[in-house]
């Protein structure tokens, strides 16, 4: 069955897709099932497969490129099925059928089209070559029907396409018939220019992640030796071969003169383009800064009862248990006290949520996103800690979905790990509140009797939507989560025994 593939709707938020990588190429067969191309949106990846089996017909959206949920990505039918409804479904005209279909048109006028021609007006499947003589993988005006890929491939490889024999639908030429007509020149072979043709580069599978860190990194990502399934290339094979570079190029460097050590140390200057997730985050928290009223406040708190929580949970429940389970805790019950942090804020509306399902913040290469820990208040500490273990470890691993990323109702993210004492934590839209969690301190601390202790001391720093709720709300907030934080052991007891 012939369908246009399309972007899918990866969460309730997102507004785009970026197509990171084509898996196949086009005029490829595909199996039902299996992926045939990369996206990345809203903070994560995600492979898309094939709806049915049949053939790549016609590629709509290139790489690197991005379209709203939804749109035309790709036309998968069978190799001799008419595709011209789902081409005009697309928005993209009739593609190779419609070049062949004003053949005539051309002739009487004996004028041919140009490449800029084709492209400013949609039709990005055929290029017409002035003066070319017809051939299997050209119709008998000369149009060379070939796909952008294949395009783009020919011009690395130096191979002169109205030469090459197109197995694609229609006779177009495919990325493999191009690979195939480079393979089949010998090194001294040259073409009609006298350049001299290059041989073919394999095809590269690997994710975005590791083809932004082989950029990174200055690894050529078609040198890398894949360990991953079915041979892709993962971030870990990208590491060892810049691992490998690099001693390769210390190695070079020890036997240089003075003269290209002092060019070498000379400062460079380097371009880094955002990726698709780093984008996201950028357009969310601008989007954030815009909208919200920010406000934070920041309040301390006494920590040995929580570490002390933390370590008797841990010991008694079998599982690993850490102070950000027990704050967990802490921040559900004050959630139930102060609901109208719960909450998100669009178009206009003030939701308030019954289940606390809380954002936990973790810092990967591509930036921070926040996986959720859905319905916190109903789960026993047990529960709880593995659950947040499970979501974490899928973050960091590279292995979370959207669905992970989606229905948040409020944010905790905790840089006191990393030494940070006091920050102002950016609101996660649409919701109205996140808490900053801050490292814990050794502080002398006065006493009732008038002597001085030494009392470990953790701080939060509570940014909120002033437009949404008030200063002395969000004092009341934070008052009743370090109440309950000081005084941990009621709610540990309580979740414990769920």
């Amino acid at each position: 069955m012939a369908y246009v593939v399309k972007m899918p709707k990866l969460g309730l938020e997102m507004k785009s897709g970026e197509l990171s990588a084509w898996l196949v190429s086009e005029g490829d067969e595909v199996t039902e099932g299996e992926p045939i191309a990369e996206i990345e949106s809203e903070k994560t990846t995600a492979e898309i497969d094939a709806k049915e089996d049949g053939v790549l017909r016609r590629v709509v959206l290139a790489e690197g490129e991005s379209t709203a949920p939804g749109g035309a990505l790709a036309i998968v039918a069978g190799a001799d099925e008419d595709i011209s409804q789902l081409e005009a479904d697309a928005g993209v005209g009739e593609g190779g059928d419609e070049s062949a279909g004003t053949d005539d048109a051309v002739a009487d006028s004996g004028a041919t089209e140009t490449t800029e021609t084709a492209a400013a007006t949609g039709d990005a499947s055929s290029v017409t070559k002035q003066g070319s003589s017809g051939s299997d993988g050209a119709s008998g005006n000369g149009e060379v029907r070939a796909s952008p890929r294949a395009k783009r491939l020919a011009d690395d490889l130096g191979v002169d396409l109205t030469a090459v024999e197109g197995t694609g639908p229609q006779g177009a030429i495919t990325e493999s018939d191009v690979e195939a007509a480079a393979d089949s020149a010998t090194p001294a072979e040259t073409d009609d220019a006298g350049a001299t043709v290059a041989a073919a580069e394999k095809r590269v599978f690997a994710p975005p992640s590791a083809r932004r860190l082989a950029r990174e990194l200055g690894v050529d990502i078609a040198a890398v030796e894949g360990t991953g399934q079915n041979g892709r290339i993962t971030e870990s094979d990208v590491r060892a071969a810049g691992g490998a570079s690099a001693a390769a190029t210390d190695s070079a460097a020890a036997g240089d003169d003075a003269t290209d050590a002092t060019a070498a140390s000379e400062p460079v200057e380097t371009e880094r383009p955002l990726s698709g997730m780093r984008r996201t985050i950028a357009d969310r928290l601008g989007e954030s800064y815009r909208e919200a009223v920010h406000v934070t406040v920041d309040r301390r708190a006494d920590a040995e009862e929580l570490l002390a929580a933390a370590n008797a949970a841990d010991d008694a429940l079998g599982v690993d248990v850490s102070i950000t389970d027990v704050l967990l805790l802490a921040l559900s019950a004050s959630l139930d006290e102060h609901p109208a942090f719960n909450a998100t804020f669009e178009d206009g509306v003030h939701r308030l949520h019954g289940e606390h399902n809380v954002c936990v913040a973790v810092d990967i290469d591509e930036g921070l996103i926040a996986p959720v820990v859905r319905d916190v208040a109903s789960l026993s500490l047990a529960e709880l800690a593995e659950t947040r273990a499970e979501v974490t470890q899928r973050a960091l691993s590279g292995d979370f979905t959207m669905d992970d990323l989606s229905g948040g109702t409020f944010t905790v993210s905790n840089l006191g790990v990393l030494g940070v004492e006091s920050f102002d934590p950016v609101i996660n839209p649409p919701q109205v509140a996140i808490l900053g969690v801050n490292t814990i301190r050794r502080e002398a601390v006065p006493t009732d009797d008038g002597d001085v202790t030494v009392r470990r001391v953790i701080s939060f720093s509570l940014s909120f939507d002033h437009r949404i709720v008030d200063g002395a709300d969000a004092a009341r907030m934070l008052g009743t989560l370090v109440e309950h934080v000081e005084n941990p052991w009621s709610l540990v007891i309580a979740a414990g025994g769920r």
